[in-house]
């Protein structure tokens, strides 16, 4: 018994660490995102062609819906970290629970970081061709 719980701790401390590493991604992504957005605000200031403008429509409202998918993923980090801060932890069925999500929450997390790189570069692109 003494065994098993303790290797449910080392996993709870890698779990933790996950959670702590998808925090700092989730906040450098969103900083990036209002880079691009603060990008964006600078060139339209500049550039008031109508092609240019449906362009910066569809790249602002790809920054938004950024946001709200940074949000989304905090939340779900928050629910993973409140239930390892549980007491009852050493609970298979809650390890399990855990497990489950946070293999959903890598996945979630290597999608979003796909799609971000792609609309930053594709973004930079755009603005690099069209300038």
């Amino acid at each position: 018994m003494i065994t098993i719980v303790m290797g449910n701790n080392k996993k709870l401390f890698q779990y933790r660490h996950e959670s702590d590493t998808w925090k700092r991604y989730l906040q450098f992504i969103q900083q990036e995102n209002n880079h691009l957005k603060t990008r964006l605000s600078q060139v339209l200031q500049h550039d008031t062609d109508e092609e240019f403008l449906e362009r910066a429509e569809y790249f602002q409202s790809k920054f938004i819906a950024e946001d709200d998918t940074v949000n989304m993923l905090r939340q779900d980090i928050h629910e993973i970290d409140q239930m390892l801060s549980k007491d009852k932890v050493e609970d298979s069925s809650l390890i399990k629970e855990l497990q489950k999500k946070l293999k959903k929450m890598n996945k979630d997390m290597e999608i979003v970081e796909r799609q971000f790189n792609k609309l930053k570069t594709d973004f930079n692109t755009y603005l690099a061709d069209s300038l």
